[in-house]
């Protein structure tokens, strides 16, 4: 009987030991970086891991007018923002005139712009995770708005849906809390009539 006893208990000991292990060896759901990535590796493993296509922006920050046009109508807007957390991974190669940046990072944009075929600013592609060309395109006027649905034509036609996930709620200010607990109230005597 002790012996029983004593091999249930180590038995169990065992177990909980192994699933304690287990719970420590899971993985951490990776993280979607928020905003714009300078990696094109770390954008590709993003881009694999989160089933979303690259939106890859050849631009010259500093000196290129239609890239800042293009900055300041739309892909700084909320609503492409918005778009962008929902659908895309944001990668910038930059070539700015002034503005330094690492000699790793140039080489990887030359690199790029090479293989790619870039032959003026702004250039925007739209890639997989291989870095395979879904669509292409630049500078596109009518704002925010149109850019976004522009974008979206562009996935479509490529065979990749997007999504348009509802934006948090706002958390209740008291008296919107309190506005909200009287009309529940006052429904629940309605009902009880």
């Amino acid at each position: 009987m002790k012996k029983t006893l004593l091999m249930t208990c180590a038995v169990a000991m065992v177990v909980a030991c192994v699933q304690a292990q287990s719970w420590l060896k899971k993985e951490k759901e990776p993280e979607k970086t928020k905003g714009w990535i300078d990696n094109f590796e770390q954008a590709q493993k993003e881009a694999e891991a989160f089933k979303q296509p690259i939106f890859a922006f050849f631009t010259g920050s500093d000196w290129c007018g239609w890239c800042v046009r293009l900055k300041k109508e739309a892909l700084d807007t909320k609503e492409f923002e918005k778009f962008a957390a929902d659908n895309l991974i944001l990668f910038e190669a930059d070539f700015p005139r002034a503005k330094k940046i690492s000699d790793k990072v140039k080489k990887q944009n030359d690199e790029l712009a090479s293989k790619y075929g870039v032959r003026g600013y702004p250039t925007v592609f739209l890639l997989d995770a291989e870095g395979k060309q879904l669509g292409r395109t630049g500078y596109k006027a009518g704002g925010a708005e149109a850019y976004v649905k522009h974008l979206k034509e562009m996935l479509e036609t490529a065979g990749v849906k997007t999504v348009e996930k509802p934006e948090a709620a706002k958390p209740l200010s008291a008296y919107e809390k309190m506005k909200a607990e009287r009309a529940a109230k006052a429904a629940q005597d309605a009902e009880k009539k």
